[in-house]
């Protein structure tokens, strides 16, 4: 009965350390996790979500390619290695739609909180989604904390309809998805 896990494809994956996602999780962590989040995360360390493979694995499907790219269709596949998924720039627009809720969110909070001049225009369509068009937020600060002194805070994404990041990021090499900075500070 001991060994029994290690028999399984999928369920002894945890005795291979080998094929497990490091993955750095605190009790804390878990403990103040949604259990929807927590039940993604463990399924897709030991790749059981529903991916064609596993759909095949699991007699409910015939098939386990990709339907881009006809590779077989794991959950690794679908994340980040599907060749024809990266060359329409899909990964990319997932990651840039994140990178707008993130941005958005803070510019957002930032705005609610303290009176602010904005040189970027925003609109709205019918769906609700904000689309931003050029420019940076100055964002002026009133409390105790990391933008506190400061009135002249910007915040800038790494996105295409956003104003490039200030020249100091620009010329180095790396290139952060969003920056809030102070010319003053």
């Amino acid at each position: 009965m001991g060994t029994e896990g290690g028999q399984q494809p999928q369920q002894g994956q945890w005795t291979n350390s080998n094929t497990v996602i490091q993955r750095s999780l605190t009790w804390n962590d878990i403990w103040h996790m949604a259990p929807l989040r927590i039940s993604f995360l463990i399924r897709f360390v030991y790749d059981i979500l529903r991916s064609n493979a596993n759909l095949v694995r699991w007699r409910k499907k015939d098939d386990p390619t990709c339907p881009l790219c006809q590779g077989r269709q794991t959950t690794e596949h679908v994340r980040s290695s599907c060749e024809v998924a990266l060359s329409q720039g899909r990964y990319t627009w997932r990651h840039n739609r994140v990178l707008q809720e993130l941005a958005s969110v803070i510019s957002t909070a930032e705005e609610e909180n303290h009176p602010s001049s904005t040189s970027a225009t925003v609109f709205t369509t019918e769906g609700g989604v904000k689309k931003w068009h050029g420019g940076s937020f100055t964002i002026n600060t009133h409390r105790k904390g990391l933008l506190d002194g400061c009135d002249d805070w910007m915040v800038s994404a790494d996105l295409p309809e956003w104003e490039r990041h200030p020249d100091v990021i620009r010329k180095t090499a790396l290139r952060p998805d969003i920056v809030i900075h102070s010319a003053s500070t």
